[in-house]
């Protein structure tokens, strides 16, 4: 029987997802995409089907999740994008936070109007309460 796919991470397009599965797949691990078809298809639906998601079998799971945070340079004690420190979560003090874009007011306006007229917003969430703020 084979293994259960592990979802690695999740991106707003298949650009994206298949650079990671490229990479992923340089060190012969396994990796495929989930929804990228759709999306392709049709962009727009990204938020509602959660984007396209990199997979991999259960057993190289471990060894896939070490592969991405070697070729990102993820350590908690790095600095982010935007050259600060790691942010620090208001609510509950951990260090295990992470950007996003909040992207539902932009969505809401292209529903009602047909046009995207409200910007997504970058915001942080804690990966251990699910706190989310701006910042």
């Amino acid at each position: 029987m084979p293994d259960a796919l592990v979802t690695l991470g999740a991106y707003s397009t298949a650009y994206e997802a298949n650079l990671v599965r490229a990479e992923l797949e340089a060190f012969d691990l396994h990796a495929s995409l989930a929804d990228a078809d759709i999306i392709g298809i049709n962009w727009l639906w990204s938020n509602a089907l959660g984007g396209v998601k990199v997979q991999v079998p259960e057993s190289e799971a471990a060894e896939a999740r070490h592969v991405l945070e070697l070729e990102s340079g993820c350590d908690e004690d790095t600095q982010d994008a935007a050259g600060s420190s790691t942010a620090v979560c208001p609510h509950c003090g951990s260090h295990r936070t992470d950007y996003y874009l909040d992207k539902r007011g932009s969505f809401l306006t292209w529903l009602i109007l047909g046009v995207p007229i409200i910007p997504a917003v970058s915001k942080r969430a804690c990966a251990d309460c699910l706190c989310k703020w701006r910042g």
